[in-house]
């Protein structure tokens, strides 16, 4: 073998085993984890700081008495409402009519239109009477609108608990004691 040939092969076989040998395992000490940043500050909204009672949530023995004198149904004196298309307030006492269950609803025996009339009551609004979703007429109430008082409460007697100025807009006088809602339901859509 010649000079040139032994050093070729010599090169090659450094080569061969440089480049199959295992590195050596890096033994120096990571660097220490960043230091933790300071908790923010607390956040958290005690019971006390929910109430406008400022007392805990739970304990209503601050909570001013609901004075409910309302007459008697058939005896009350209808309540404006408090904007445009808001539920009413019922005028009149619940204490014999509620709660409401799947088996009685004691307030459409005297709004359905067809007994409202006889009884002197306010007739249930043409909406109440209406499949929204579904665009259809119903000819009874609608399910939907079956818990009365999951959107009108009876009026109490109490003072505001927080400043109010808030002054109601009616685009026309009938609004105040009158609902207008499907005329109106797609108003500023189309």
């Amino acid at each position: 073998m010649s000079r040139m040939s032994t050093l070729c092969l010599l090169i090659a076989l450094l080569c061969l085993v440089g480049c199959s040998a295992k590195e050596a395992p890096v033994t120096e000490t990571p660097p220490p984890p960043p230091e933790a940043a300071a908790p923010p500050p607390s956040t958290e909204v005690t019971d006390d700081e929910l109430s406008y009672r400022n007392e805990p949530l739970l304990d209503d023995s601050g909570t001013p008495a609901a004075v409910f004198d309302s007459p008697d149904p058939g005896d009350a004196q209808m309540e404006n409402r408090a904007f445009e298309n808001s539920p009413p307030v019922i005028p009149h006492n619940t204490d014999d009519l509620l709660p409401i269950t799947a088996d009685e609803n004691s307030c459409i025996e005297c709004h359905l239109p067809e007994e409202a009339a006889d009884v002197g009551a306010t007739p249930v609004p043409a909406s109440h009477l209406y499949d929204i979703r579904r665009d259809k007429q119903l000819d009874s109430l609608n399910p939907a609108n079956y818990s009365c008082t999951q959107c009108h409460a009876a009026q109490a007697s109490t003072g505001e608990l927080v400043e109010n100025t808030f002054e109601p807009y009616y685009r026309a006088k009938e609004q105040k004691e009158k609902s207008n809602l499907l005329d109106t339901l797609n108003e500023g859509v189309e």
